[in-house]
């Protein structure tokens, strides 16, 4: 059936339907067919599934498109004066090649802007961009870029478009815009950060109110294996040294002949011969900078300026020897408009990025993305940061049939797209390979395994564009990223992990980096012992993605101020048996755990966690913010026991009093901190988002509690049988009955009764920590002595220790509990510690520190009369 045929019959049979329904009633119906045959810029929509995961024919994925298309037009003559369907359909046309007609829906829909909200007024307009873009007209597209750009009051959480649009028009009209978007640095200690290798300081400063900046090079391609070493033709033009004007001139500095003279020097005859290295001398009114590379000139630049004493606008002699110890540093992120300058004051080398964003998974190398995908990296490429471009929608999510030819030609085409840009590839298969489906027929059909089909078809892809890109690299995430002591649930890795890595070793090209994030999920550290495991099978130094920060987190969030232990949870050896290292950092509030993880992996010897972190949060805010937000995330930290801000009945125990006073406490701590901050507190903001946020809702619900909370509580102190089996509870004679959920402190879960009894929410008691319970006594005085029940087990063979204290006043202390088995025990307590109407009972884990193995699980309190 020809097109035309098709749109008619659909918009007949829609017509026949419309006799039957309402208006409203219709226009769902077809915005149904519309989301059954989404056609999008997304791995999500039915318009690309059907073509590289149900390798359907060309025909009927055009079919997709033109019901989608008949089903907006239908919608048009439904509501002719609604504009939305136009900028809908605007953005399908446009995906499917069809500019000329997308042009005449934007037009129409743009006509009437005022009726479509902030989303889809500034999607109409990408969209449109890239339409003239793609015809030649690049003024007008840079005009709606620059439209977006401006727009006013933007919503709090707005679309990927508007930040993409605000980066080109940045970079069209201030190229050097991103390296002093958040005016870096705020530090007024004036010292390198990371922390350098060798430092002597003295006491007399050289002004920096008229400079003269000489850069030169004394014919030197750098040291040997550096792929930065070769400066621009011109020399007063380069990056570097627009780096040192910006923020010179920012600081009140006049360029100028007779100036004090600051000599940048790329060199063969320079101090530091190491990797990157340089050095930085400032003595007698002079200031030199040399290195032997490009990258290390760079690092030398920064590290002046971070020295520099803005409010004197001087700075102090000094005599520094600076490298890194890891040369391969970075982060794995989402794509930030403005992390250029945040990386080089990082002193990142290296860095892996989503490059389309997340949550518009792009598909399309349409000409706008492609034109802000050059532009970004060849800012990170200018100042010697490598960028390695990962897409994890082009590659598992979903899951797609390598022996495809679609496939391979999608996957060429990207590869080459990032090779063409300067961009490397990071290929992820970890998490999704083998699920939710462990291999796609095709591939079973073609290979049979993963183990035989993933490093033969990505050394092939890759060998292809290396032939044609010879600076081109690339990084391979295995699935297998969870080293010896990993799971291998046959449910998520059907294939054998040792086979696999094998595989890698024999057939994926030896100049592929391959990642792994260590023993767990959430690693913390490394031993030789698991990292030669996993480079024997991948015959090559594995390059750590690492996926935990080290630091007391708050339900995987980061309050700001945490302090991080990369040193003291890893081998002093881990930088000997790694080719590189990335934390893993998808938000700038993780400030506290990417700038120690730098300054660890720049000076481990020298590294010290809370010096560290304290320093990067002064660097990017200025002092004071860190000792704010420190001083006060234990108080938000009281309410990490409701996980992700999830209430549960133990909410039910909290004094609603207290929780808002702790709530008030934090709020003013944020506020003092945003005041304060050079950068609005953007850099410890997870202490108000999710932090203060979840705070609050818990706070809400303690004062008005929904129903299900209330029937959930009343369900919980109703399943009472362990406790009458056990202990005799009886409810009629007043007795006393606790649950873990209704008992504050500890942290709940659930586990297994290996007694057959099903299974046990309980609170695991850390040590130190305290659980709190609060009961009357009536009558008063009593008539027998109280009897209180602690019902639990052991964590470990080694008992816990437990105090127990009413009102204030010591009760009873002893070891208590066995591994595997519930069991209650009995105490007394006296009658002189009790109170007629409020009693506050607290069992505390007293076990020694070095001993946190040593905790209880409770399952239930009860106080018999």
């Amino acid at each position: 059936m020809k097109r035309s045929m098709l749109i008619f019959a659909l918009a007949a049979a829609y017509a026949n339907c419309a006799v039957a329904k309402t208006v409203g009633e219709e226009i769902n119906d077809l915005k149904t067919v519309i989301a059954s045959n989404s056609v999008d810029a997304t791995t999500r929509c039915r318009y690309y599934r059907a073509w590289y995961i149900d390798q359907c024919t060309k025909e009927e994925r055009e079919a997709i498109l033109d019901r989608n298309v008949a089903a907006h037009r239908r919608w048009m003559e439904l509501a002719p004066k609604d504009v939305k369907p136009h900028a809908d359909l605007g953005k399908v046309l446009t995906i499917g090649g069809r500019r000329d007609e997308a042009i005449k829906e934007f037009t129409i829909a743009l006509a009437k802007a005022n009726q479509l909200n902030f989303t889809t007024k500034v999607g109409a307009k990408w969209w449109l961009a890239e339409c003239l873009w793609r015809k030649g007209d690049k003024t007008g597209a840079q005009n709606l870029i620059a439209e977006i750009a401006n727009e006013k009051n933007p919503p709090e959480y707005p679309p990927l478009v508007y930040h993409k649009a605000k980066y080109l028009h940045r970079a069209w009209t201030d190229p050097d815009g991103d390296i002093d978007a958040f005016k870096l640095p705020h530090s007024q200690d004036g010292k390198p950060y990371p922390t350098p290798q060798e430092e002597k300081y003295g006491d007399a400063k050289v002004p920096l109110a008229s400079v003269e900046v000489c850069f030169g090079t004394k014919g030197t391609n750098g040291t040997k294996g550096s792929s930065f070493a070769k400066a621009t033709e011109d020399k007063t033009n380069d990056p570097i040294v627009r780096l040192l004007r910006r923020k010179l001139t920012r600081f009140g500095a006049k360029f100028e002949n007779g100036g004090t003279k600051i000599a940048v020097e790329i060199s063969p005859d320079a101090p530091v011969d190491k990797p990157q290295g340089y050095s930085l001398d400032v003595k007698d009114g002079r200031i030199r900078i040399a290195a032997r590379t490009r990258h290390g000139a760079l690092w030398g630049v920064v590290s002046f300026i971070q020295c520099v004493d803005r409010g004197a606008l001087a700075i102090r002699e000094c005599t520094i020897r600076d490298w890194p110890v890891c040369l391969r540093r970075g982060v794995i992120n989402y794509w930030y408009p403005d992390y250029l300058e945040y990386a080089i004051f990082n002193k990142m080398s290296s860095v892996q990025m989503r490059i389309m964003g997340k949550p518009e998974w792009t598909i399309l190398f349409s000409s706008l993305e492609r034109e802000r995908a050059k532009l970004w990296v060849k800012r990170f490429n200018d100042f010697c940061v490598s960028y390695y471009w990962a897409d994890r929608n082009l590659t598992v999510s979903p899951v797609l049939p390598l022996s495809s030819p679609r496939t391979r030609a999608m996957h060429l085409a990207w590869f080459r797209c990032a090779a063409t840009i300067g961009a490397n590839i990071c290929f992820d298969m970890d998490d999704e390979r083998f699920y939710p489906i462990p291999l796609h027929p095709l591939d079973v059909k073609a290979a049979g395994s993963a183990t035989n089909l993933d490093a033969k078809y990505l050394t092939g892809i890759y060998r292809e564009v290396k032939a044609e890109f010879p600076e081109f690299k690339m990084t391979f995430g295995t699935p297998f990223y969870f080293g010896p002591a990993g799971p291998t649930d046959k449910t998520w890795y059907p294939e054998d992990r040792k086979e696999y890595l094998k595989s890698l070793g024999e057939f994926l090209d030896p100049e592929i980096d391959v990642y792994w994030s260590g023993p767990r999920v959430k690693s913390y550290g490394f031993s030789p012992k698991n990292m030669t495991w996993m480079s024997d099978l991948i015959k090559r130094k594995q390059v750590v993605f690492h996926n935990s920060d080290c630091a007391g987190r708050h339900n995987h969030v980061s309050y700001g101020a945490d302090i991080p232990n990369y040193k003291g949870s890893h081998c002093s050896e881990t930088f000997d048996y790694i080719g590189g290292f990335y934390q893993n950092s998808s938000r700038y509030e993780e400030a506290c755990a990417v700038g120690p993880a730098m300054d660890w992996c720049w000076n481990p010897n020298a590294h010290d966690a809370a010096t560290a972190t304290r320093r990067e949060i002064e660097m990017l805010e200025g002092p004071g913010v860190f000792e704010i937000i420190r001083a006060a995330t234990p108080t938000l930290a009281y309410f990490d026991k409701y996980a992700y801000g999830t209430p549960r009945s133990e909410l039910f125990m909290e004094n609603p009093d207290d929780l808002d006073r702790r709530i008030a406490e934090c709020e003013k701590a944020w506020n003092e901190a945003k005041a304060l901050g050079k950068n609005g507190g953007r850099f410890v903001s997870g202490f108000r988002q999710p932090g203060l946020v979840w705070a609050k809702r818990l706070a809400d619900y303690r004062r008005k509690p929904p129903k299900w909370l209330i029937e959930k509580r009343d369900a919980e102190m109703a399943n009472t049988k362990f406790a009458v089996e056990d202990v005799g509870y009886d409810e009629s004679k007043g007795d006393f009955f606790f649950p873990a959920e209704l008992l504050s402190g500890g942290y709940y879960h659930h586990t297994y009764d290996y007694s057959n009894r099903g299974t046990r929410g309980i609170k695991y008691l850390d040590v130190g920590k305290e659980l709190v319970a609060n009961f009357p006594c009536e009558p008063f005085p009593p008539e027998v002595t109280p009897r209180l029940f602690i019902c639990g087990e052991a964590f470990r063979k080694e008992k816990p220790i437990l105090e127990v204290e009413v009102n204030g006043q010591h009760v009873w202390k002893d070891e208590v509990f066995i591994e595997h088995y519930f069991k209650p025990i009995e105490i007394e307590i006296p009658v002189h510690v009790l109170n007629r109407s409020a009693n506050r009972l607290v069992i505390r884990n007293v076990s020694p520190k070095n001993e946190p193995d040593r905790k209880p699980l409770i399952h239930y309190v009860v106080i018999k009369k």
